[in-house]
């Protein structure tokens, strides 16, 4: 055992210790930089925002910024141009290392397909809503002289009658024969400044009126645009005297100018208050 503590205490044994300390402590650090450097530790590149470009744009984009990519399903989506980039994951802004895999999810170049409703025998109340729920759109609406008042008689796919079962593209505008009852009957025209195509679609409907020319001016670029875009003009003008006959067209022209919107509200609001008074 003395001869065993001797050893430990002997100069050899102390030089070949402190070798062995360092050259393990070499090992480590080389180690501990190869790994940095394989992993790129700490290393993160910013993931660009691909949503609504599309399909060839983003891919140049994603080989631009050394990602790879994935397109993991096709989709269909009115809110986006055919062909868009409407899903990504990783999210846009979020840290990844570099050459991490970005997944996609693409907007169909084709049209989705479904089969007309019947909408004959219905309310056009009741029509609207199944419309909305098919994915339909409702057309200009025309009244022939009916007992049944606002019952749809005819449905009009590009001037022909089309029958429940056939098939149509999704988002396809269906003009309606309605019941106009044994008098001409007329409404106002109402206000539609500061509101989207859907609102104010929506607002005529409610009056049994037609949305007729839809004009957008150059600040709606894209089908997204056209979605947020307002009305900040219309014709005929909102009266609380004037009548028009039901299924009156009115035209409307959209924005997405914050200003031009404002000053229009602000006319619309002095005309209201003018015909109140």
């Amino acid at each position: 055992m003395k001869k065993f503590f001797r050893f430990l205490s002997s100069k050899l044994f102390l030089i070949n210790f402190g070798i062995a300390i360092v050259f393990f402590a070499l090992c480590f650090l080389v180690l501990n930089l190869f790994l940095k450097s394989y992993t790129r530790h700490g290393d993160s590149v910013t993931v660009p925002n691909l949503i609504g470009m599309q399909t060839e744009d983003a891919i140049a984009l994603i080989e631009e910024s050394d990602f790879n990519y994935v397109i993991v399903d096709t989709v269909f989506d009115n809110k986006y141009d055919k062909g868009a980039i409407v899903e990504q994951n990783p999210i846009p802004e979020s840290l990844v290392k570099e050459g991490r895999k970005i997944y996609l999810k693409v907007n169909s170049n084709q049209d989705e397909m479904i089969s007309m409703p019947q909408l004959t025998g219905f309310t056009l109340r009741q029509v609207t809503s199944m419309m909305e729920t098919y994915g339909l759109v409702i057309g200009n609406l025309r009244y022939i002289p009916d007992i049944a008042v606002n019952v749809v008689i005819k449905q009009i796919y590009k001037g022909k009658e089309i029958e429940p079962g056939e098939k149509i593209k999704k988002g396809s505008s269906i003009d309606l024969i309605l019941g106009l009852g044994i008098s001409d009957k007329t409404t106002t025209v109402p206000s539609l400044i500061g509101m989207t195509y859907r609102e104010a679609s929506n607002a005529l409907l409610d009056l049994f009126l037609n949305t007729g020319a839809v004009n957008y001016d150059n600040t709606v670029k894209t089908k997204n645009d056209s979605l947020k875009a307002k009305v900040y003009r219309q014709s005929p003008q909102y009266s609380t005297i004037n009548e028009v006959n039901l299924g009156y067209n009115v035209d409307i022209w959209l924005t997405k100018d914050e200003s031009l919107l404002n000053a229009s509200q602000n006319q619309a609001d002095d005309e209201i208050e003018n015909d109140n008074d």
